[in-house]
């Protein structure tokens, strides 16, 4: 039978779109059939946090444009991406739900098992089922999902990259952590010593970068073949002199050679090698990359 115009909807960041949010859409989904709704999506530009607190906004596991793809490969074509400015800050989450009702033709709201919205951001699905009453919406609440006892959520995702424990962020994300950048010209120290790189320049900004480690990824080229490789991420101790050294994004391709300058690659991280450190002489440094590189190729990819 035809789904109706009228919509069942989820509400939410979707960062990462890791395996918490693939249980709700799936649920979404599975309601949108049931109820011969059209299932939405609602999402937004930025975090919100990027409004409210710019100081505690946290660092994004994906772009806009990774997410909106992530979102539509699992088979959603109604996807609304609002952008989180004054107006809708200043929302309350009864106005919120009004808007979704008279503009979007939403008639059944799906919370995920955390969901709150709107300025006063009420606790427990009661109190949005409550205004789903006032407005003729239905709403229901999705479970939690947990994998091994451990709630999937964004945070978690983030403090695991960022202490650089990648395979267990891999593990709730369901995919490899991937960061899409630009190849820009670097000091070339690395070819020196046999192990050119490609200084990288996240197109995202925002997106966040693993804790300082050598790391083995997967790196898919401009013309979509997959390399592997291993990331230097750190201050470079052994080469950099500067009283005030910048964090660096390399990558070192095992077995290529070519120009990738001013091309835009993307680098899945699949484990972590070691922590970065100073060698005593570039012999020694040459040496521990020589072992790296075998630990990169010989790691196999968990998905």
């Amino acid at each position: 039978m035809k789904q109706s115009e009228d919509k069942i909807a989820v509400v939410g960041t979707f960062d990462g779109v890791h395996l918490g949010h693939i249980y709700l859409l799936n649920a979404l989904k599975d309601e949108a059939n049931r109820s011969r709704l059209s299932p939405l999506i609602i999402t937004f530009s930025g975090h919100p946090l990027e409004i409210i607190r710019p100081d505690k906004a946290p660092p994004q596991l994906s772009s806009l444009p990774e997410k909106i793809t992530s979102m539509k490969k699992l088979g959603f074509d109604h996807i609304e991406v609002l952008n989180f400015d004054s107006d809708l800050r200043n929302m309350s989450a009864h106005e919120f739900m009004a808007m979704l009702r008279d503009k979007y033709a939403v008639n059944t709201l799906l919370l995920g098992y955390d969901t709150r919205f709107g300025h006063d951001r009420p606790y427990g699905a009661e109190a949005y089922q409550a205004i789903g009453k006032e407005l003729g919406m239905s709403v229901h609440q999705a479970p939690e999902y947990v994998v091994d006892d451990v709630p999937i959520c964004s945070s978690k995702i983030r403090k695991l990259l960022s202490v650089g424990e990648v395979s267990s962020a891999n593990n709730l994300l369901g995919k490899t952590y991937s960061i899409t950048g630009k190849v820009v010209h670097g000091k070339k120290l690395g070819r020196k010593i046999g192990f050119p790189t490609a200084n990288i320049s996240p197109i995202d900004p925002k997106q966040l970068i693993p804790a300082p480690g050598v790391y083995a990824a997967d790196v898919v080229l401009p013309d979509n073949k997959r390399r592997r490789a291993m990331v230097n991420i750190g201050f470079r101790p052994t080469v950099e002199i500067s009283d005030k050294p910048h964090l660096t994004f390399e990558v070192h391709i095992l077995d290529f050679a070519g120009d990738l300058y001013d091309h835009v690659v993307r680098i899945e991280f699949i484990d972590r090698i070691r922590d970065e450190k100073k060698f005593e002489s570039l012999d020694q440094l040459k040496t521990q990359l020589t072992l790296d590189a075998q630990t990169a190729k010989n790691i196999q990819v968990g998905f």
